[in-house]
């Protein structure tokens, strides 16, 4: 529409004033539909989508009602324009799509820029939230344990409770857990790397237990929830389903409502409370000693409440990794077992029970049952869904039967929980089965500079290099490989490929012959089947290589994409059977598996 018509119709809107006129005389219009109004005459003729609008008038549609204030704002706009939305001369509705300004309307600029606003979160980004533990206010006697079990416990079950939100990620209790108790909001939130943070005490007054806590917008500075109430011990749970709800209608998100027959997430045992809670914290730490200690802090938990099912839980997974990364004996094995299994007879529906069963279905014990495993994460996942250990171990799993883009995808899922936003390093396994050999190599060195006692990087470490044939650097890798771990069979079959890669037969069988002596390893015995595969492949003995192949599949490796590529394998890749092992594993494993 041109100016001469604009000046017919009357219509001014003057940037610079903040003002909608009609024949010179000004319009009264509201904030919000004012804004709207500028923005849609800034896209004149253009379709605004309404999530263009969400994100242009609130950034997020956290707090309002967008579909209903969409609606009302338009209304006020019309009214202001005097126009008929059956028949529109300025504003169009686009039915399920937004709307597009096409009436006259001269635009006055403005004089002088408008200052800029205050830094915000960024249009579309994903918001994210933590739940820090409560602070201990005063110094109220401690008789029964309440405040040490409050303090974390109180934060872990709200997570618990907000963890299927939907657009929001709140981070795990594991991921909160090293936060300084002394940090401020901002200080946690910055941290962190969450908008939101739910902060607050507990003290005891004139013999009463007081809670008072708040949803923070640390970046808006705006509280958006608070309350102060009595403690009572009797409804603790029915508090934390409270507040947390409370939390999720502030947020405009649904909550999905807690089974009636729940068991509670916590003992009520003060004293198997402080004890799971120390085991828990030590249990985040990874390292053996730690571990160890974890592990008498837990077992003091169940003896002491021997219905506490989470702790069960936790003292499986502790188990688990004691066996399976640093001393493979039975004993650790069957203690994981029994702990697991106690954990879901107690709580059927509890998320890291069912973490715990897939730790163990995937492993040396179970033959790695991928698919068994693979249910047991996503039932977890269903139930509560910020576990970054369950998308981890997701993205490992889908990444050893050859859904590569799906494992990566669980990886980055994964971040999300993260406080430094970070992939898991074990996505380098993705990088080096689908040959990228660059991502590989700077997740390598990442990994190896965070954990440098960390066996696993030093094992990936050589493996680009011998992928493209820079045959000094891999050497020099596995040498420092092999110094660190003389006897590991994935490192010295690795060693034994190498030789066979160089030309050195004699060398290389007796790599294979010393890697198969050795019946412990700290991995997956089906990388070293699957090394000595490739060596008898590269020397020629392509009958045996694929028995190997097959014996590092039905033992757990079945990664056919990358056999596919593998210039190792290529001996093989003109043998029927090997046609018909592909065939077999893409239809066992199909795209669809690794859907969430």
């Amino acid at each position: 529409m041109g100016r001469k018509a604009a000046q017919e119709a009357g219509i001014e809107l003057d940037l610079g004033r903040y003002e909608l006129r009609r024949s010179g005389r000004r319009v009264k219009l509201e904030k919000k539909p004012m804004e709207l109004l500028m923005f849609l005459v800034s896209r004149r003729e253009q379709l605004v989508p309404r999530e263009e609008i969400v994100a242009q008038l609130w950034q997020s549609d956290l707090f309002v009602d967008t579909e209903r204030s969409i609606n009302n704002i338009v209304r006020k706009i019309r009214t202001a324009l005097r126009d008929d939305a059956d028949k529109p001369r300025y504003l169009e509705t686009v039915v399920g799509k937004g709307y597009r300004f096409v009436g006259p309307v001269r635009v006055i600029d403005a004089r002088f820029a408008k200052p800029e606003r205050a830094p915000s979160i960024a249009v579309g980004e994903r918001p994210s939230l933590a739940v820090l533990p409560l602070r201990v206010v005063g110094h109220a006697p401690d008789e029964r344990g309440l405040l040490s079990g409050l303090s974390l416990g109180f934060a872990d079950a709200v997570v618990a409770r907000l963890g299927t939100l939907q657009g929001v990620d709140v981070l795990p209790t594991s991921s909160v857990i090293r936060t300084s108790p002394n940090a401020t909001v901002a200080e946690a939130a910055a941290h962190l790397g969450v908008r939101f943070v739910v902060h607050g005490a507990v003290q005891k007054s004139k013999g009463v237990w007081r809670l008072s806590i708040e949803l923070r917008d640390v970046p808006a500075q705006k509280v958006c929830f608070s309350r102060k109430t009595d403690l009572d011990e009797s409804r603790l749970a029915e508090l934390e389903n409270e507040i947390a709800k409370a939390i999720a209608a502030a947020l405009n998100r649904p909550l999905v409502a807690a089974p009636a027959q729940q068991p509670p997430r916590h003992s009520k045992d003060a004293v198997a409370y402080s004890e799971f809670m120390r085991g828990y914290r030590l249990s985040s730490l990874g390292d053996p000693a730690s571990l160890e200690q974890a592990t008498q802090h837990l077992v003091n938990a169940v003896t002491r409440d021997a219905g506490f099912a989470l702790a069960h839980a936790t003292l499986s997974l502790v188990c688990a990794t004691r066996h399976f990364e640093f001393d493979p004996t039975s004993t650790w094995l069957e203690r994981a077992e029994f702990h697991c299994s106690r954990a879901l007879e107690l709580d059927p529906d509890l998320p890291e029970g069912h973490v715990a069963k897939a730790f163990l279905l995937w492993g040396p014990s179970k033959n790695f049952q991928h698919l068994e495993a693979i249910a047991e994460l996503k039932r977890a996942l269903a139930l509560q869904r910020n576990l970054p250990h369950a998308y981890n171990r997701l993205g490992t799993i889908l990444a050893h039967v050859g859904l590569l883009e799906r494992a990566r995808e669980m990886y980055e899922r994964g971040r999300a929980f993260d406080p430094k936003k970070a992939v898991s390093h074990s996505i380098v396994q993705v990088y080096i089965w689908n040959q990228e050999h660059d991502l590989a190599r700077a997740e390598i060195e990442a990994w190896r500079q965070a954990s440098p006692g960390n066996k696993y990087p030093v094992y990936f470490a050589p493996q680009p290099a011998m992928r493209t044939g820079e045959w000094k650097e891999a050497k020099l890798l596995l040498e420092e490989a092999a110094h660190q771990l003389p006897e590991e069979p994935m490192i010295v079959s690795l060693q034994g490929l190498y030789y066979a890669l160089r030309g050195n037969e004699g060398r290389a069988l007796e790599c294979m012959a010393r890697a198969c002596a050795n019946p412990k390893s700290f991995g997956h015995a089906h990388h070293s089947y699957y090394q000595i595969a490739c060596i008898l492949a590269v020397l020629g003995r392509r009958d045996v290589a694929f028995e190997w192949l097959e014996r590092s599949v039905s033992t757990g490796f079945a990664c056919w994409p990358f056999f596919l590529k593998d210039a190792c394998l290529e001996n093989l890749r003109t043998l029927p059977q090997f046609d018909l092992l592909i065939s077999s594993l893409q239809s066992k494993y199909p795209d669809h598996l690794g859907v969430l």
